[in-house]
């Protein structure tokens, strides 16, 4: 078996170091709890991600014939509807591969979640949802904080 070298620091793990530096630490204990419980929460609502993203796919591909008689407003309401959905699907896959690789403390899977977590804020940011942003940037504080301990 081939050994692997190790693999030198990225630009982006020099960002979120900086970043990691310059805020206040979190408590230990909630760093912990993050570590052991984010993977499983990230496979619980991957799974129930993919599952409903499925289900809302069907019955949109079902219910597409009846779009087309709102004319063109009802085929562009059904392609947006089919694009977010194949958009979440992405991102639900994206949590489950992350989650598992974050249960292997995995970098990869540390940053697969990161980027969940980007792609949410930009979202909060483009609906002007305050309070889910404060949520999410909640949680990319605690991200961050554990970046050290995945490999």
């Amino acid at each position: 078996m081939e050994e692997r070298l190790p693999r030198p620091p990225s630009q982006w793990d020099d960002y979120v170091e900086r970043a990691r530096q310059q805020l206040p630490a979190g408590p230990p204990s909630l760093l912990n709890g993050y570590v052991r419980f984010a993977p499983w929460v990230a496979l619980v609502f991957g799974v129930f991600g993919v599952l409903a993203l499925l289900a809302l796919g069907g019955i949109l591909a079902v219910l597409s014939p009846v779009l087309l008689l709102g004319g063109a407003s009802g085929v562009g309401a059904g392609a947006d509807a089919f694009l977010a959905i194949a958009v979440g699907l992405v991102l639900a896959v994206l949590e489950l591969a992350g989650g598992y690789l974050m249960l292997k403390r995995s970098a990869t899977g540390w940053w697969l979640i990161g980027l969940g977590i980007a792609v949410s804020a930009i979202s909060d940011l483009l609906h002007v949802a305050i309070f889910g942003l404060i949520i999410v940037l909640l949680i990319a504080w605690i991200h961050i904080q554990v970046r050290p301990q995945y490999n």
